[in-house]
């Protein structure tokens, strides 16, 4: 009896076993199919939102490729930025160091007057000219064409007679008239810059006013409010060198030489044929050395400053 139900237990357990296989199966793929789809998981979330698979090897790399990158385009940039504000900075101290030339022609207008404004003109220069009264209001048309093509017209003396400096009131008188002259041919209100017959410095006028004359008049035109322009390059073409071309231009540049700020002497009357000719080579070597021309049209105060500490402007006159 004990053998009959031992073996019927059996029987029973091992049907059991037989029914539960399966599950037990469906169980254990379950599980391998979890692991499969958290393995799918991981792997999609290595993908970017557009669905390409992304290497994160490759993707380091790219990072630290965009990183090294933009360090040399910042490094460029600022490079770059130096660069042009190294040439800002060269500019300027080429532009401030610029060696500046004044060309004034003294006692025009006159029959010569048309051929320097000619070569002026073809040399793309300006120049100031210091007139002669009595020239002016004989000759008006030049006066205006000299104006009107970019040049300055200024006074010089309205006689150019050394009486003049016979007392403050001959040569203010004199003055006035060189001023008027001007202003009727131009129309405007000339500013207060005048060129001395002889310079501030002549002895032409010791014979009529005294050794003291020109300390003295030097003193009062400056209170008046005045600048007298005096020069310190000579081209000669109001000595016995007027008619030789070569001589003039030898006297420009050796005057020149060494000085980056100069005011030169020239002569428009009508025996300087010499210097008409001489003029557009002492113009192109005043350009290859770097000169720039100006004017007193468009003179400014720091030039004007710098004429006064060279003295060549306003100089002191001590006797």
């Amino acid at each position: 009896m004990r053998k009959i139900s031992k073996i019927a237990f059996v029987g029973i357990v091992f049907l059991a076993i037989m029914v539960a296989a399966p599950s037990m199966v469906g169980v254990a793929q379950s599980f391998l199919s979890n692991n499969n789809i958290n393995e799918n998981v991981e792997n999609i979330q290595e993908e970017n939102p557009d669905g390409n698979y992304i290497d994160q090897n490759k993707e380091v790399e790219e990072g630290a490729e965009e990183t090294i990158s933009e360090k040399e385009s910042e490094e460029s940039e600022e490079e770059f930025e130096e660069e042009i504000n190294d040439k800002v900075e060269d500019n300027s101290e080429e532009f401030d160091s610029r060696k500046k030339v004044f060309l004034t022609f003294d006692d025009g207008p006159s029959s010569l007057t048309p051929e320097v404004l000619e070569i002026l003109e073809n040399n793309n220069v300006k120049a100031t000219f210091f007139t002669i009264g009595k020239s002016v209001e004989q000759k008006p048309e030049l006066v205006k064409q000299t104006y009107d093509e970019g040049h300055m017209v200024l006074p010089h003396t309205y006689s150019h007679k050394y009486s003049i400096y016979s007392s403050f009131e001959s040569y203010y008188k004199d003055l006035e008239l060189a001023e008027q002259a001007i202003e009727d041919v131009l129309d405007f209100k000339i500013p207060k810059i005048l060129r001395f017959p002889g310079g501030s410095s002549n002895h032409s006028s010791f014979e009529y006013g005294g050794k003291q004359f020109m300390p003295q008049l030097t003193k009062d035109i400056k209170n008046k409010g005045y600048y007298y322009i005096d020069w310190n390059v000579l081209s000669g073409d109001a000595s016995f060198d007027y008619d030789k071309k070569d001589k003039l231009i030898s006297n420009v540049i050796n005057g020149a030489k060494n000085k980056d700020f100069i005011v030169i002497l020239f002569h428009d009357t009508a025996r300087n044929t010499a210097m008409a000719e001489a003029l557009p080579e002492i113009i192109s070597e005043l350009k290859n050395q770097e000169y720039a021309f100006r004017t007193f049209r468009d003179i400014t105060e720091e030039e004007l400053d710098k004429m006064v500490e060279l003295k060549l402007a306003n100089k002191p006159i001590i006797r």
